[in-house]
């Protein structure tokens, strides 16, 4: 886009009689690697901070939850740490379908959290269940350990929940993307800028159809003016913790193949996205993104 917005065991609790929490580890995942390797340990498996860059920075695109969810985040260091947890389960492989199949067969199940669990003899993908939804500012596990080494890791974590918990905005369709915003194509013309101002889809939905008012009254008959036919409303995160709402708007509407703008370092802090979502409106207004005034 023209302007940059963030410049995204077998079974261990079979039976849960009350809410699971793991250790927590103090500072991000690869300041604990940096320093256990400035200290001379010998950690329980080899991993670098490289390596956990490479792979914590690749979306996962293992598969697609049924139509009962959305994505919430995606590719996180951390997995969810919150209350409602109904269980957590191992799976023989990293399977989306399957985690939202074990959700939905659970009748409390709201949100599910799908994630690697690496360890020193491998890695374990883990599934586990919610009777809450959760966000990507809860995904704050990154892995158990003690004091001088670290015994396991978290990569690939992934959050969805159901869609019934997805707040619908009249005249508008949604497809969330997760831990990532749209990146309009280069060259294009289709962005019409980026609000951090409202609080809600709902808000920003508003402002988008006022945005095509506005810019329809102030052109001339039988001039051209961009229509607001798209936008997306998603959370911002600066080094984990949020930090605003943003709302762009499009006059045309994106895939998620354009879902690509993941955030970025900037100004000594790291930003990132989550519950990210895209809008389109029901009516499209205009063609290709422009619009012809009508003689009222």
């Amino acid at each position: 886009m023209k302007v940059s917005i963030v410049a995204a065991s077998i079974s261990l609790l079979a039976s849960v009689q009350s809410i699971p929490t793991p250790s927590s580890v103090n500072g991000a995942i690869s300041k604990r690697l940096n320093e256990l390797g400035n200290s001379g340990v010998k950690v329980a498996f080899e991993i670098t901070v490289a390596n956990f860059n490479a792979a914590f920075n690749r979306v996962s695109k293992r598969g697609v939850a049924s139509d009962s969810f959305v994505k919430v985040f995606d590719n996180a260091v951390g997995a969810t740490q919150s209350a409602g947890c109904l269980g957590i389960t191992a799976l023989s492989t990293y399977d989306v379908d399957a985690c939202a199949s074990k959700c939905l067969a659970n009748s409390n199940c709201v949100f599910f959290n799908l994630y690697d669990d690496v360890q020193s003899n491998g890695k374990i993908h883990k599934c586990a269940l919610y009777s809450e939804a959760s966000t990507m500012a809860r995904a704050t596990y990154y892995g158990g350990g003690y004091k001088t080494r670290a015994t396991s890791a978290i990569s690939r974590s992934t959050g969805y929940k159901k869609k019934s918990l997805q707040p619908t905005v009249p005249r508008f369709q949604s497809l969330c993307y997760g831990s990532a915003a749209i990146d309009a194509p280069p060259g294009s013309t289709t962005y019409m800028g980026v609000f951090f101002t409202f609080t809600s889809a709902s808000a920003c939905a508003a402002a988008c159809v006022a945005t095509t008012a506005y810019n329809e009254e102030h052109a001339a008959v039988g001039h051209t003016y961009q229509p607001c036919n798209f936008f997306q409303f998603y959370d911002v995160y600066r080094d984990g913790v949020l930090f605003q709402k943003a709302c762009t708007f499009y006059s045309i509407p994106y895939g998620a193949k354009y879902a690509t703008n993941h955030g970025a370092p900037r100004d000594g802090h790291t930003y990132t996205i989550g519950e990210s979502c895209g809008y389109t409106a029901n009516t499209l207004v205009g063609v290709n993104g422009l619009a012809t005034k009508k003689a009222s």
